[in-house]
């Protein structure tokens, strides 16, 4: 019979009877249920002479972590001195990580005067012999519990990889499909937002002018369960919400495999995948926003448009994001005249806008000089007319006779993309006829080796130098492929971009919106004097079309005073 506890206060201290079931050991294993640890271990405590117990019981946890109600309970009432014995049925049920578990067997309950029994493992505190081999049994409680993870993380990756969602909540604007839980469907009530916030940063607005303007109209950010009170809280959009919104691949149908990864088994910490890196499969459900407009979005926030700073010029950078220099590529800086120049023209004698005091010049010539690129300096006010005179001459055009229109658009887009359909479709065939022989010739050279014929040396070397061929081939193969689709689709694009422009046939001013809708980027060429004139040529590039030259072609300078 074993000796009896007592407690601080003279009173019989209780026996504790640990019981912990997790979802990875599964619920079919009846040995490890719940109900069966609780009679093993209470025949086993009044066998034993330890009549006084109470039940501690943590149903779906895992061994990994010791952050669990039950077990803390149990923590607090050793504290407290209420217990005497801790007994559990195996060392894996009070926990699989071996550091905590060894620290609570080997220093936490013989500093409380803890005895601690493990059943089956036939583990007793009180008996030396035995607890020398507990630290291995626990060691491999822990290598259980690390090969128990990785096979579960490898089928979420495996499921996640086949465009199934395996995360917790899910995007805003989507929802569980409840025919299968592992494929996403629209949100009818949230995806209208969605659609705003897209709308809004394809018009030109930044993050957080597209945050002011939802918290202004009082949209909510999410659904509230019950008819609880709503506080500011439910209206407040991040800039970092609005951000993670309009980079997100869901929206467009696409996947997202992984955002992060944990950088340990017991680490709680976890490393961001940059975006660029993280693995996207393509169509796994409805779109919001279709992929087109996505891309879009992408391209006009990598622009990362420059911000004017230390002046109080109240010009509003329309061009932002959409303006580069035609030699150097880089983008065109925003500057205004310096302080102390008159504000009166002194041609017309009346006081000069802010348009009229700005201008934009190459970022690299700023940094480095002309002697690596030339200023390519453009008024504001020039570029505003030249802009906004095609823009309307365009519309006009489409308006007009839209067909006619279609035809020279349709002629242009031939020109960038058809070199010769035909032949770029022999070179598939012919690229895809290679990739399969080159399977035929590894499956033989298989066979050779197994027959002895072929060194397993030889072997590898052959097979890598085809296997890189046929990498190459495939890279080949999608690039020739994006050839045809941007040939197929020419048609949907001029369409697209005429029905785009026709909405703008009345238009006479320029605004942010109305740029980023309907241009691509403007490219701004190098002052050249030509005939003692001086002469530069602007390049508009278009959404969908490109660029579209005058049918006279292909001036596409614009005369320029030098103010």
């Amino acid at each position: 019979m074993s000796r009896k506890n007592q407690s601080k206060s003279g009173n019989q201290k209780i026996t504790a009877l640990y019981c912990r079931l997790s979802l990875e050991d599964g619920r079919e294993n009846e040995s490890m249920s719940i109900s069966n640890q609780k009679l093993l271990l209470k025949d086993y405590a009044e066998k034993n002479g330890m009549f006084q117990h109470e039940y501690y019981v943590d149903d779906g946890y895992t061994g990994r972590n010791f952050n669990r109600p039950s077990f803390q309970r149990m923590i607090a009432d050793i504290e407290a001195g209420k217990i005497g014995c801790v007994i559990t049925k195996d060392l894996s049920r009070l926990g699989r990580n071996y550091i905590e578990a060894g620290s609570y067997i080997e220093i936490y309950f013989p500093k409380h005067n803890v005895r601690y029994i493990a059943v089956t493992d036939g583990v007793d505190s009180l008996t030396k012999q035995e607890m020398d081999i507990t630290p291995f049994k626990n060691i491999l409680n822990d290598m259980y519990s690390r090969d128990i993870s990785k096979k579960v993380l490898a089928g979420i990756t495996a499921r996640s990889r086949q465009g199934k969602f395996c995360g917790g909540t899910t995007p805003y604007g989507l929802m569980r499909d409840p025919d299968d839980k592992g494929h996403l469907i629209i949100n009818p009530e949230e995806a209208p937002v969605i659609r705003k916030i897209y709308d809004m940063a394809l018009d030109g607005m930044g993050c957080m002018r597209i945050s002011k303007r939802l918290m202004e109209e009082r949209i909510p950010i999410t659904r509230l369960k019950s008819n609880t009170e709503r506080d500011e809280n439910y209206y407040y959009w991040s800039v970092s919400r609005i951000s993670h919104i309009l980079r997100n691949p869901f929206y467009k149908g696409a996947h997202l495999v992984f955002r992060s990864h944990q950088k340990g088994i017991r680490s709680n910490t976890v490393n961001l995948i940059p975006r660029e890196e993280c693995e996207v499969i393509e169509n796994c459900h409805e779109a919001i926003i279709p992929p087109d407009e996505w891309q879009r979005v992408q391209e006009m926030i990598d622009a990362k448009p420059r911000i004017m700073v230390g002046n109080a010029c109240p010009y509003d950078n329309i061009f932002h994001g959409i303006i580069y220099c035609a030699t150097c590529g880089k983008s065109m800086q925003v500057r205004y005249e310096k302080v102390g120049r008159t504000d009166i023209n002194r041609t017309t004698k009346q006081k000069r806008e802010a348009i009229d005091k700005t201008y934009f010049i190459c970022q690299t010539y700023n940094r480095l000089g002309r002697n690596v690129c030339p200023s390519h300096k453009i008024e504001a006010r020039d570029l505003h007319e030249i802009v906004l005179k095609d823009i309307q001459e365009l519309a006009a055009l489409a308006l007009k006779d839209s067909d006619a229109f279609y035809k020279r658009l349709t002629r242009r887009m031939e020109q960038r993309y058809m070199a010769d359909k035909s032949e770029v479709q022999k070179e598939c065939d012919r690229l895809l006829a290679r990739n399969q022989e080159i399977d035929d010739i590894i499956l033989n050279l298989y066979t050779d080796k197994a027959k002895g014929v072929l060194s397993e040396q030889r072997f590898l070397k052959l097979t890598g130098a085809m296997e890189a061929e046929q990498e190459s081939n495939k890279n080949r193969l999608h690039d020739l492929g994006e050839i045809i689709r941007n040939s197929d689709e020419q048609e949907c694009d001029v369409k697209a971009f005429i029905e785009e422009i026709q909405r703008y046939a009345t238009i006479t001013e320029l605004d942010e919106a109305v740029l980023h809708r309907l241009i691509n980027r403007i490219l701004i060429g190098e002052v050249k004097k030509v005939d003692g004139q001086k002469t530069q040529e602007v390049k508009i590039i278009y959404n969908f079309v490109g660029e579209i030259p005058a049918e006279t072609e292909v001036q596409g300078q614009t005369n320029q005073e030098n103010a």
